[in-house]
Order: C-alpha cells, then structure tokens, then sequence
C-alpha cells in the first residue's frame, strides 16, 4: 500500500514539528525566566545601594536630632526652637520617603515589614515615641531604630534570620503601642460626646414647647 509511506512520512515529520516547536518554546519560556530573574535581582540591587545611602543619611541626620524644649525659654528662644524643630522633622521625612521607595522592592515580606515598621517609628518620632524618650536620649533612640534597620538587611543579604529588636527599637516600638491605644481611646470618647450633643439637639428640637398656666 504505497499510501502508507506519505503518511508515515507525514506524521514524523508532524512529531518533528511539535518536538521543535516544544523544545524552542521551552527554550523561550528558560530566556524569559531567565530575564525576569535577572530584572529582579538586579532591581534587588538597586534596592540595597538606595538603602545603603537612606540609611547613612539618616544616621547622620538623627544625630542632630533637637533636645527638649526647656522651661523658662524666652519666646524669642522658643519660635527658633520650633522652627528649628520643624525644620529637622521635614528634612526627616525627606529622607523617609526614597527609603520607603526602596523598601516596596524588597522580595522578602517579613524583611519588608520590618522596615516598613522602623519607617513608621521615625515618621511619628514627635508625637508617637514619648515614652521610649522618657529619661532617655532622642538620638539613642532613632539611632537604634536605624541601627536594627541596617542590621535587618545586613541579615536578609546573608539568608539568615532576622536579627531580635535591639533595645531602643523595642522601647520606640512599645511607646507607639501605647501611644496608639490612648489615640484610639480619645477618639472614641470624642466620638461618643459628638452623638451625645447630636442627641441633645435633636432632643430639643423634638420637644413640644411647654404650655402656659
């Protein structure tokens, strides 16, 4: 049956086909990979040499971190000591905000969220972080904070466990613990004496005016 051998013909021809194509696909498929991979890691890169500089700015910067403000200031004494507070705290969160950037690259989620979390200490330094100032200096305690940052990514380079929270990112950490309760607390009672006064006006409103005798 001389039909036979064109098809014999064909179908491994077919099964040739499909092997090349499988095997081309299969190497386009590594290469892409491959060049995700590379985009990754290389970002990765990029991420670690931004923070290695956020990092130093901003140890550099909570050292001149202002002292508390002392009783008995003139007022002249006392507009330059907020100003001069302002003026630290902005220049603070200029340097936060490329250090975020650089952490939202950052693959490791529990490496992420643990810079992330040295961020928000420092952000909400002034309002959030009383108690961890509290017979203690403000510089020791940012200073910790960035510390056990820089030793958080120190270890993710070296795949090893994240490092504990040293003492003074434990003190900042608990203090905005504590700080965020009475927030919350405030607001709830705020809230509760705005529905009371809502209550009372519209108590008012309602009551049918008193008849005279």
């Amino acid at each position: 049956m001389d039909w036979i051998s064109p098809v014999s013909g064909l179908v491994g021809a077919l099964f040739g086909a499909a092997a090349t194509y499988g095997g081309t696909r299969q190497a386009q498929n590594k290469a892409l990979a491959d060049a995700r991979q590379a985009r990754l890691e290389a970002k990765q890169d990029q991420a670690v040499a931004t923070l290695a500089k956020a990092f130093g700015d901003l140890h550099q910067h909570v050292r001149g971190v202002p002292d508390d403000w002392e009783p008995g200031m003139s007022a002249e004494a006392a507009a330059a000591f907020t100003a001069a507070r302002e003026t630290w705290d902005e220049e603070l969160q200029d340097h936060i905000a490329p250090t975020r950037l650089a952490i939202g690259a950052i693959r490791d989620r529990k490496v992420r969220h643990r810079l992330k979390e040295a961020m928000n200490l420092l952000e909400v330094w002034d309002s959030g972080l009383v108690y961890a100032f509290h017979g203690r200096s403000r510089m020791w305690v940012l200073h910790g904070v960035v510390a056990h940052a820089v030793d958080c990514v120190g270890a993710w380079q070296r795949e090893e466990a994240l490092p504990e929270p040293n003492r003074a990112f434990t003190e900042a950490r608990e203090s905005l613990a504590a700080k965020r309760d009475e927030w919350e607390s405030i607001a709830e009672a705020e809230e509760g004496d705005r529905r009371r006064r809502r209550a009372q006006r519209l108590s008012g409103a309602t009551e049918p005016p008193s008849e005279a005798g």
